[in-house]
């Protein structure tokens, strides 16, 4: 089920340090945890903060689907790649996470998209929004799937998300990124390794680079842009 963000204001409990082992398991813990990121930083003060998602657009881009093809955005938190698809053109976008409080904060950022743009609260693990979509873009989120288990509700919602022969669009830290992010554990990918992660799609274009966080740090990031084949 499909709903626009509220804003959250409760107070977020305590919970056991990410970097001593801990991680979140299930969809609660998952929803506290990332809320809780949200709620405690400035919108530019996570490390992957970008005001122009370059990596993003230029694949995008590469997939060429018309202005009306509908899109979503998976753990899209504060992301501005709405902001500027929405520049483009685009007028059926969907954006997806864990924080309500960090949906909002979109929301507020575009008053004027209206119905152009979705805003979503709901698990990647366990998606379905009734609809599908002509291209699919995760940004930083695969990443974050340690386990098998995890990755395959990942593809099977993928798959229930993604339309014939719809686009794919996922970038991960690289096999030179951080072993760690917002304390968590995450999977670095190289190239082949993350297209090796989609069976069923073909590999139509690989990307890369080095995104500098906020405070000057350097991240490196792999991208691929894939097509569904049936």
């Amino acid at each position: 089920m499909t709903s626009d963000a509220q804003a959250s204001t409760g107070t977020q409990g305590a919970m056991p340090a990410a970097d001593d082992g801990w991680r979140p398991q299930d969809h609660a813990a998952r929803s506290e945890f990332w809320e809780g990121v949200h709620d405690a930083k400035e919108v530019d003060g996570v490390s992957w903060w970008q005001s122009v998602p370059g990596l993003s657009l230029d694949l995008v881009d590469q997939a060429a689907i018309p202005t009306s093809a509908p899109i979503i955005d998976v753990g899209a938190g504060w992301s501005t790649l709405v902001d500027h698809l929405l520049t483009r053109g685009y007028d059926d976008l969907t954006a997806v996470d864990l924080s309500a409080s960090a949906l909002a904060t979109v929301r507020g950022r575009l008053p004027d998209a209206g119905s152009r743009l979705t805003l979503t609260v709901a698990d990647v693990l366990d998606l379905d929004v009734g609809r599908t979509f002509e291209l699919w873009h995760d940004r930083a989120v695969f990443h974050f799937l340690t386990e098998p288990d995890e990755r395959e509700d990942y593809r099977a919602s993928l798959h229930r998300s993604l339309a014939p022969h719809g686009w794919l669009v996922v970038a991960t830290f690289g096999p030179d990124g951080p072993t760690t992010c917002s304390g968590l554990p995450i999977c670095r990918y190289t190239h082949d390794e993350l297209v090796a992660q989609f069976p069923g799609f073909d590999l139509v274009a690989t990307a890369g680079e080095d995104h500098v966080t906020p405070w000057g740090s350097t991240q490196q990031f792999t991208a691929v842009l894939m097509r569904r084949r049936d």
